[in-house]
């Protein structure tokens, strides 16, 4: 028995869901969950705790969660260990072993890494310094066998066929019989990517359906920016036939108060040039441009993940062919010939052999293509928020850049207003009298002398 020296973390990823009959003293976990060793015992089981529970588990379940990997995403091992002894939260890994937490009263999903001040109180009794309880008794049933070839450990788990849940290939993938065995949402508390595109439909694939809405995102994003484009062009073009209007001739021959009406209808329209002039400007600067950059931003990501899921799609799918060709082959039956043989035992065991390490690698393969979905659906749908997020501030700039453009208009063409309220008629007939005036004295019957 071997108790783990107190500040060293040993942290493992779960291979496999281990599901114990010793509920005293076993600790049952789901795939991929992120466990704490704190003692590993010579016939090969290790206690350790995860999401605040301890027990016993076998270590062929498991494999070791390297810390410089946690390191580099900047995941102290400590603060892990921390987490992983609080019934607050469940860490899981990936198949590239990057770490994200699942809130156990929310269910809430993320990449953060937890603060410790939300923790709950989690029980001494899972210190390392504490008397260990015995490992459970192993079954046949439960713990995996291990047997050494060439110095390399390998791994074949025991399973009960009756107990496995039935299945259904579908393009490559496996997935439970619609009615069976029930799956929790990653996500229960609102609708969410991860949790709804992982068959295909109509020829598609749920990530090609993913990859869609994004493309038609990126499509809007640029159908926005053309309308900005082309609402600037026409803002220009107004504001050019505004300044030649303003600068014309007309109205120059009326006289006092008329004519400074005219002046100032001119002047609001000169002015409305400059604000509609400036408005274009705006326009392609501040809403415009930005639109192009957001784009260009979220095409880099969507490549990425075309290819990495795609690539590890493709892999489950050869790996499916391969598994089925062996399954085939032990059965005796060889569907590419049409014929039906027997074959000896020597040849049942080999096959047997290269069954297991296909359905290892397959099943590696396939988790690593769910890893791989989790991430793009996770990062598709953070992309979605913000593009929704960012095309709302789009909209609500250009809606204020175009209030700012009435208010300003508005101001020429209130001054404009008072100056047309100001005509006065007699005025102007007084101003015109002193300008062109020709005298006061008027024409009198003439009186002829004799």
């Amino acid at each position: 028995m071997q108790t783990l020296v107190e500040g060293k973390v040993d942290l493992v990823r779960a291979v496999f869901p281990y599901a114990c009959t010793d509920q005293a003293k076993g600790l049952a976990f789901p795939e991929r969950v992120v466990l704490l060793v704190v003692e590993r015992s010579d016939d090969g089981w290790c206690r350790g705790f995860a999401a605040g529970k301890q027990g016993w588990f076998p270590a062929s379940y498991v494999e070791i969660l390297p810390l410089e990997k946690l390191l580099k995403n900047s995941i102290d091992p400590n603060h892990l260990a921390v987490l992983l002894q609080s019934h607050s939260w469940t860490v899981y890994a990936t198949q590239e072993n990057k770490v994200y937490f699942v809130n156990n009263a929310t269910k809430e999903t993320s990449w953060i890494v937890p603060s410790l001040g939300t923790l709950q109180n989690h029980s001494p009794s899972l210190s390392r310094s504490n008397p260990s309880p015995t490992p459970p008794t192993t079954t046949h049933n439960e713990l995996s066998v291990g047997y050494m070839n060439g110095g390399v450990t390998k791994r074949r788990l025991v399973r009960e066929k009756s107990k496995r849940p039935k299945q259904q290939v579908i393009n490559g993938l496996t997935f439970v019989v619609e009615g069976g065995e029930p799956q929790d949402l990653l996500n229960p508390l609102a609708p969410s990517y991860i949790d709804h595109f992982w068959t295909d439909k109509n020829e598609q694939t749920g990530f090609d359906v993913i990859r869609e809405k994004h493309i038609n995102g990126k499509f809007a994003i640029k159908e926005m920016a053309e309308f900005i484009k082309e609402r600037a062009i026409i803002e220009e073009q107004y504001a050019r036939s505004l300044a030649k209007l303003s600068k014309s001739t007309l109205g120059d021959n009326e006289e006092g108060t008329l004519h400074k009406a005219w002046l100032a209808l001119k002047a609001e329209t000169r002015e409305r040039s400059e604000t509609h002039s400036k408005f274009a400007t705006q326009l392609g600067i501040e809403v415009e441009k930005p639109l192009i950059e957001f784009k260009e931003s979220q095409k880099i990501t969507r490549k990425e993940h075309e290819y990495i899921v795609e690539k590890s799609r493709k892999q489950v799918q050869v790996l499916d062919t391969s598994v089925e060709k062996a399954r085939i082959c032990l059965s005796g039956k060889d569907n590419v010939r049409g014929l039906l043989r027997r074959q000896s035992s020597i040849s049942d065991v080999k096959s047997g052999e290269d069954m297991m390490r296909l359905e290892k690698n397959y099943n590696q393969a396939q988790r690593t293509w769910l890893d791989n979905m989790i991430a793009a659906c996770r990062d598709f749908e953070k992309h979605e928020e913000e593009r929704s997020d960012f095309v709302q501030e789009q909209f609500v700039k250009y809606i204020d850049l175009c209030v700012g453009v009435q208010e300003s208009t508005a101001e020429a063409l209130t001054r404009a207003t008072n100056m047309v309220e100001h005509i006065n008629k007699k005025a102007d007939r007084e101003y015109f009298i002193k300008r062109k005036g020709t005298g006061t004295l008027r024409p009198v019957d003439r009186y002829v002398e004799l």
